[in-house]
């Protein structure tokens, strides 16, 4: 499914609008003293990861996307520990366990097409039973501790921290295993994490979960565009 002279243009805005407001809301608050220059580095090249992985995600690549994935989830868990979004820390942990498995499955010549992108493909059972342990783990592990992480106990916060956890691992396992529906999980997902990130005051970082959103959109249109393809 080839590229679209319109989706390259989008892409090129939403880019420039991505890497424009990151050096913003990025260089801003180390100009106001509000941060150190290395946080700056860690946010800054963190978000922009994140942005390119997403989008590599939606065209279905299996090494850019996974390999970009990892990346940014390194700096997702120092980010969201610094701002006290606990839910978000693990979450980014699975991401990276999970994005490990995907580039072994993705990169299989059974799981690409012609052009060497993924194919769509069906659930399977024991990474299914890995995400639920995993989801189980996590929430214990925050209904016995979170309070003593989370630097301000705001209940709210939490419960919303819980919240984003058990979205963003099931959006993640089910996007891994080639489902479209992952995006439609994704898009809940990035509403969470903007009230998240607002609460916390992570500015840099509510600004792409709106370009996150943005993508989440384009990635529902496409995934399930090249479904109905394959169909015979």
């Amino acid at each position: 499914m080839k590229t679209t002279r319109n989706e390259k243009i989008f892409r090129i805005l939403w880019y420039a609008a991505a890497i424009s407001l990151t050096i913003y809301y990025g260089v801003n608050p180390f100009l106001a003293g509000e941060t150190t220059w290395y946080n700056m580095l860690i946010f800054m090249g963190t978000a922009l990861l994140g942005y390119f992985c997403v989008s590599t995600l939606v065209e279905r690549s299996p090494v850019l996307g996974n390999v970009s994935g990892m990346s940014a989830n390194v700096g997702e868990m120092y980010t969201q520990f610094y701002f006290g979004n606990i839910g978000m820390v693990f979450s980014a942990l699975y991401y990276f366990i999970t994005h490990l498995i995907g580039l072994n499955i993705w990169t299989k010549k059974e799981n690409q097409d012609s052009e060497g992108k993924i194919k769509i493909a069906n659930t399977n059972r024991n990474a299914l039973i890995l995400t639920v342990l995993f989801c189980l783990a996590g929430i214990a592990v925050m209904c016995f501790w979170g309070h003593k992480i989370i630097k301000e106990d705001n209940q709210f916060l939490f419960v919303l921290n819980v919240i984003a956890f058990v979205i963003g691992i099931s959006a993640q396992f089910v996007m891994i295993m080639r489902q479209p529906f992952s995006w439609i999980l994704w898009s809940i997902c990035n509403v969470v994490w903007l009230v998240l990130n607002l609460i916390s005051n992570n500015y840099i970082f509510a600004v792409q979960s709106v370009l996150y959103e943005i993508n989440a959109v384009i990635g529902i249109y496409k995934w399930y565009k090249y479904k109905e393809i394959l169909k015979p």
